[in-house]
This record gives C-alpha cells, sequence and structure tokens, in this order.
C-alpha cells in the first residue's frame, strides 16, 4: 500500500499516511469542500485498518478547523477507535500550543466523544 501524503494550503491540513502506522494532521482546517478534501485520508484509512495494524499512532497539530472539517476529522476517528476496539494498539496524540486552549479544549471534546483515551500534548 502506497503512503499518503497532502500538501497544506493555507485551507487545507497536511495529511500524511504512512503504512507503517503513523499518520499525522497538521495545520489549519477550512477546506471550501470538507468532504471531498478528505475523501482521499478517510479512503486510505479504511483500506489501511482492513490488514489489522498491530499499531497505528495519530498525531493531529491543527491551529483551526471549522465545523465541517470536525465532522470528518470524527470520522476518522471513528475509523481508528473500531480499529481499537477490534484489538489494534491505537493511540491518539492530539497536540496544541499553549496560546490555543480552544484546541486543548476541541481535544477533550473530541476524546469525550470516543471510546478511546487522547495524549494531550502541550506545545510551547
Amino acid at each position: 500500500m502506497d503512503n499518503l501524503h497532502i500538501h497544506k494550503s493555507e485551507k487545507t491540513p497536511f495529511v500524511e499516511f504512512s503504512d507503517k502506522g503513523e499518520l499525522r494532521i497538521e495545520g489549519r482546517s477550512y477546506p471550501e469542500n470538507p468532504v471531498e478534501f478528505y475523501e482521499k485520508p478517510l479512503t486510505w484509512l479504511k483500506e489501511f485498518t482492513k490488514n489489522k495494524p498491530k499499531e497505528v499512532n495519530l498525531h493531529v497539530t491543527l491551529e483551526h478547523f471549522n465545523t465541517a472539517s470536525s465532522k470528518m476529522l470524527l470520522y476518522i476517528f471513528k475509523e481508528l477507535e473500531k480499529l481499537k476496539l477490534s484489538g489494534s494498539k491505537v493511540n491518539f496524540y492530539w497536540y496544541y500550543s499553549e496560546k490555543n486552549e480552544d484546541m486543548l479544549e476541541a481535544g477533550k471534546d473530541f476524546e469525550s466523544i470516543l471510546k478511546v483515551p487522547f495524549q494531550i500534548v502541550k506545545l510551547p
């Protein structure tokens, strides 16, 4: 399976999903069409999880995202939640800047929705 790499833009995040189980989403997420933007990462993830990888690490470092993006991120998180509940080791890392309390709250909100803990990490 090929790795997925999407360059960031002013409105879309950097996305890098590795077949080694290292997944990264970084930057800002308020694309004009979030469903279209997140279609590739979701499709890749669904295909990747079919093989029941032993371990997956998701690293999310967002500065800002809109409501429509939050829904798409939740779809990604739910796919990984299913994988964890089926026995794979899945680690969620949510990074936020100490100057951006909104992202801290967003991480806590996502964690409260899912049945898996987030490791919430403050960045200087």
